[in-house]
């Protein structure tokens, strides 16, 4: 079963549901929020940089959070880190695909870390296996995401990620540069140069992407 099947339509919508049911009604995930106050304090980060550079800023931390601010448990792995199944169908429902239909995008390239590349935690049914970004996205898309990789690692393999069908690609780096303490400029300033390089050996435009909550 493909997500853009009517089945699969059905299938996600009821995930959906029950996501935004758990939004109305869960009060929260994490009683300390200093990890978090870092992340937000990159992604304010991420947005300005975005502005000065005239490209789309998408807001992936806030589709993670209940009514209340606090990350939604259903959304992640036991780790508090990872996205569970429900995480990435909220993911790719609530931002990527309204972005990709609206701009007619066809092929996606998706740069980032785990978060990025474990989309296989997603399992489609007749027959049962692990999804793909092609699943979730309706698209052809190219999963750069390398586990472990901070902004620096990006960096030296960006020759790799220049592929010539790639019309948009999909950014979302940073996580692991806050666990190993880089400073958030450091991070922006490494941010700008995997942007201006993708732009301008590809000629394809970036979307910068929050980093997500952690829910712990």
């Amino acid at each position: 079963m493909h997500f853009t099947s009517e089945t699969g339509l059905h299938l996600r919508s009821l995930l959906m549901s029950m996501g935004a049911a758990l939004l109305l009604g869960c009060g929260g995930g994490v009683k300390g929020d200093t990890n978090n106050i870092e992340i937000r304090a990159l992604n304010m980060a991420l947005a300005n940089k975005a502005r000065d550079l005239n490209l789309i800023y998408l807001d992936t931390y806030a589709i993670l959070l209940t009514n209340a601010g606090k990350p939604l448990v259903f959304f992640y792995e036991h780790d508090g880190e990872h996205l569970s199944e429900l995480g990435y169908l909220r993911w790719a429902d609530a931002i990527l695909v309204p972005y990709i239909k609206f701009n007619k995008v066809t092929c996606a390239g998706m740069v980032g870390d785990s978060i990025t590349r474990r989309v296989s935690v997603v399992q489609m049914q007749n027959p049962t296996r692990d999804a793909t970004w092609d699943d979730l996205l309706g698209i052809k898309t190219y999963n750069m995401g390398v586990d472990g990789e901070t902004s620096g690692d990006v960096l030296k393999r960006l020759d790799q990620l220049i592929q010539p069908d790639i019309d948009r690609y999909f950014l979302m780096i940073g996580n692991n540069d806050l666990h190993a303490a880089i400073p958030i400029p450091q991070v922006i300033a490494n941010v700008e140069t995997i942007v201006r390089y993708l732009k301008d050996h590809s000629g394809k435009p970036v979307v910068i992407q929050a980093v997500m909550p952690l829910n712990r």
